[in-house]
C-alpha cells in the first residue's frame, strides 16, 4: 500500500496510526523444501563434527547437559533471524539435536525413575514453547510435551485421562484464538500441537486400549478404566458445543441449544465402544468454526482412520463392531433429520 493511500484512508478515519510494513513476499514451496533439506542436512554434519572431535560428551550426562544447552541457545539466536527457510531449519535441527543431549542428561540424572524423567521432559518442552520464536518449533514442542505428559500417566497408571486434558486444552486454544491478537501465532501453534497429539494418542489407544504400550484394560481401578477417558472427551465436547452456541448467541434455554446439546449427549453415548469419533467430530467442528482448513482436513482423516481402525481390531467380533458403527451412523442421521425437520434451512437468519 503506498503512503497516499494509506494518508488518504487516515484521513477519512478508516485507520489511524503508523503504516505497517508490507508484507515480504514467501519463497515457492521447492526452494523452501531445497532449503529445509540443505538445513537439517548442514546439521547433520555440524553434529557428526562435534560428536567425532568431543567424544566425551555422549559418554558425560554433564557434559551433554552443557552442550545441549549451548546448542539450545544457538538455536534460538538461529531462530531469531527473519524470514530464511535454511536458517530456519539448521535452527530447528539444532534445537532438536540440543534436546536429546539434554533428555539423556535427565535420564541418568534421575536415576532411571521413568515418572521423573518423562515430567522434566515435559517442563523441558513447555519451556521451550514458551521461549522459542518459531512456530514450528512450538508445533513440536507441544506435541513432544503432550507425549511426555501421556507417558508420566501412564507410569501413573491413570493413562486414559490425557485424552479429556488435551481436548480440552485443544478447545481453549481454538475457541479463544482471537482474544489474544499479539500472541495469536503462539496459540495456533500450540492448538496444532495439541491436535496432533490427541489424534496420536487417540489411534495408539484403539488398540488394546493402550496408550504406547501403557496398562492393560484388567487393571480394575476407577481412575485407569478406558470408559473414564471418553467420558471426559464427551463432557469437553459437550462444552464446546455449548461455546459454540454461545458465540452465535443462541440462549441455553433456546430450542436450538437445547437439541444440539440432547444430540451431542446422544453421539456421545453411542460412541463410547468407537474409540476417537468424538474427538474426530470436535477437530472438525474447531475447522468450521474458524475456517482452518488445515483443521477441517485432520478431523476428516482421523475421523476416517478411527472408523477403519475400530473396524479392523481382532479383540472384538465383526458382529459387535458392526453393530455399533450401524448405531452411530443411524444417530448421526437422526440427528440430522431432526435439525432439519425442526429447523430448516430456509428459516435461517442471514446476516450481512
Amino acid at each position: 500500500m503506498s503512503n497516499q493511500v494509506w494518508a488518504l484512508l487516515q484521513e477519512h478515519g478508516i485507520v489511524e496510526g503508523a503504516q505497517p510494513e508490507s508484507e515480504v513476499l514467501e519463497s515457492p514451496w521447492y526452494i523452501k523444501a531445497l532449503l529445509a533439506f540443505s538445513g537439517w542436512l548442514a546439521a547433520i554434519f555440524i553434529l557428526g563434527f562435534i560428536g567425532a572431535a568431543f567424544q566425551f560428551v555422549f559418554k558425560t550426562p554433564g557434559a551433554a547437559l552443557i552442550f545441549g544447552g549451548i546448542m539450545l541457545v544457538g538455536a534460538f539466536a538461529l531462530l531469531r533471524i527473519p524470514a530464511n527457510e535454511f536458517v530456519e531449519h539448521l535452527g530447528l535441527a539444532t534445537s532438536m539435536a540440543g534436546q536429546a543431549l539434554i533428555a539423556y542428561a535427565i535420564f541418568d540424572f534421575a536415576n532411571h525413575n521413568q515418572i521423573v524423567v518423562w515430567l522434566l521432559l515435559a517442563m523441558l518442552q513447555v519451556a521451550l514453547v514458551v521461549v522459542m520464536p518459531n512456530f514450528v518449533h512450538s508445533i513440536v514442542s507441544t506435541l513432544v510435551a503432550a507425549i511426555a505428559i501421556s507417558m508420566a500417566l501412564t507410569e501413573l497408571h491413570i493413562p486414559y485421562v490425557i485424552g479429556g486434558i488435551l481436548i480440552f486444552g485443544t478447545s481453549l486454544c481454538w475457541l479463544h484464538e482471537f482474544h489474544y491478537p499479539q500472541q495469536m501465532k503462539k496459540i495456533r501453534a500450540i492448538g496444532y500441537g495439541l491436535v496432533l497429539a490427541i489424534i496420536a494418542l487417540k489411534g495408539t489407544a484403539q488398540f488394546n486400549y493402550q496408550t504406547f504400550g501403557g496398562l492393560s484394560s484388567e487393571n480394575h481401578e476407577f481412575w485407569a478404566q478406558p470408559w473414564l477417558g471418553e467420558l471426559m472427551i464427551g463432557a469437553v465436547t459437550l462444552y464446546v458445543v455449548w461455546s459454540l452456541l454461545q458465540r452465535y448467541g443462541q440462549p441455553v434455554r433456546s430450542r436450538l441449544s437445547i437439541i444440539t446439546l440432547l444430540a451431542t449427549l446422544l453421539i456421545c453415548a453411542v460412541s463410547m465402544n468407537v474409540q476417537g469419533i468424538t474427538v474426530g467430530m470436535v477437530i472438525i467442528s474447531f475447522g468450521f468454526f474458524c475456517a482452518n482448513r488445515v483443521l477441517l482436513s485432520l478431523g476428516i482423516v482421523s475421523l476416517l482412520f478411527y472408523i477403519s481402525s475400530y473396524y479392523y481390531l481382532l479383540d472384538t467380533t465383526l458382529l459387535d463392531k458392526s453393530q455399533s458403527l450401524l448405531m452411530v451412523g443411524l444417530i448421526l442421521l437422526f440427528v440430522r433429520w431432526l435439525m432439519f425437520r425442526i429447523f430448516p434451512i430456509g428459516n435461517e437468519v442471514h446476516h450481512a
